[in-house]
């Protein structure tokens, strides 16, 4: 009888723990004016799309709150009257992925990279165009449209990225060839340019220069631009005091042999710290899109070793690495498709898994 009692006792222990809730991928489509959430089969590698939520004006670039239970993203387009609105709109996460819009505020300028401090209290964004910086107040965990502060730079600021403390802020420029560095004041909300207002990207002879996106090692004082003239990648040595970049090495994300104009664009890091990965986008006109994905190896000291390219879908403007650094994507903003990979553990090398069509304008992808 007591056996029983102990294996019925076990049996409800079991049943009462609640089952792990699956990963979920979002994809913005500026077309379609959507975020549509995928649900991860962690086996197969397959995607379920699960629920898709339409914005009033087309979506971009997007980030979660650090607590994990919003997700922002930028929007740039015409509205319903036919208006051109630009904002940031924030969504309550349900369950398996489902977005709420809450509301959006509205910004002066379209931004391609929106990013929020470890805090939650600030969001800050970057605007290729007219070349600024902008940090806006983040309250109860909606985006407001109170510009905190604003800082001037120059054309092409294509990104903005905090380091691993979110102390220290940096925006590559593609066009001047530099990453600007900033101090947050986690207080006041502004931005204070560093001792060294920006560090250069490799010189403008070399083929492969102008950051273009930026990603910080997880454990090592070391962070990583993909660089859009000609395909490539540069480490930089980081500072953790005074957080100053010092550019290190410069490597080729091309694939070999290749011919012809390209242009990299995202760059993502396994959680593990192990690989980096650049998406290449091939700007030929021509039948046979040669457009891929650059693998890297980083050793314990940041040292980049390449390994190879894989090819992917057309014209890669994002790519997204899932929580358990198993699976890749890449989203074709051409081609209207993604593709899956897989991620191999020991080598880092990329296996395509599958092919998923998904509508024109696939701008945006990350997980959660």
């Amino acid at each position: 009888m007591k056996l029983l009692v102990t294996t019925v006792a076990i049996l409800m222990t079991i049943q009462s723990i609640p089952a792990k809730a699956a990963q979920i991928m979002y994809l913005a489509s500026i077309v379609d004016k959507t975020i549509v959430s995928y649900e991860l089969d962690e086996t197969s590698g397959d995607l379920q799309a699960v629920n898709t939520t339409t914005l009033p004006v087309s979506p971009g670039p997007m980030c979660f709150s650090p607590c994990g239970k919003y997700l922002y993203a930028a929007m740039s387009g015409k509205d319903e009257s036919g208006a051109t609105v630009h904002g940031i709109a924030s969504l309550k996460i349900q369950d398996r992925g489902r977005l709420e819009l809450i509301t959006y505020a509205e910004i002066d300028v379209r931004t391609p990279y929106l990013t929020v401090d470890p805090t939650g209290n600030y969001a800050l964004t970057a605007h290729y165009s007219t070349g600024e910086v902008n940090v806006y107040r983040v309250k109860d965990k909606i985006v407001t449209g109170e510009n905190l502060d604003h800082h001037t730079t120059e054309r092409t600021a294509h990104c903005v990225e905090f380091d691993r403390s979110g102390k220290f802020v940096y925006v590559p420029h593609t066009s001047p060839n530099k990453v600007y560095q900033y101090r947050l004041n986690l207080k006041s909300g502004t931005l204070t340019p560093l001792k060294q207002p920006w560090v250069t990207g490799p010189d403008e002879d070399h083929q492969y220069h102008q950051p273009r996106h930026i990603a910080f090692h997880p454990t090592l004082d070391m962070a990583y631009t993909s660089n859009e003239r000609g395909g490539g990648i540069s480490s930089y040595k980081f500072n953790s005091r005074t957080g100053l970049l010092t550019r290190d090495q410069t490597l080729s994300s091309l694939p070999d042999g290749y011919t012809g104009s390209s242009a990299a664009a995202d760059i993502k890091i396994t959680p593990n710290g192990k690989y980096v990965y650049v998406s290449n986008r091939d700007l030929e006109q021509r039948d046979d899109h040669q457009d891929s994905i650059a693998a890297f190896r980083i050793d314990t000291r940041g040292t980049l070793s390449r390994i190879g390219t894989f090819p992917t879908v057309w014209f890669p403007r994002s790519i997204s690495i899932d929580a358990t650094g198993t699976f890749l994507i890449a989203a074709g903003q051409k081609s209207g498709t993604i593709a899956t990979y897989r991620i191999a553990a020991e080598t880092g090398e990329l296996t395509q898994l599958k092919v998923y069509d998904v509508g024109d304008g696939t701008i945006w992808t990350m997980w959660k």
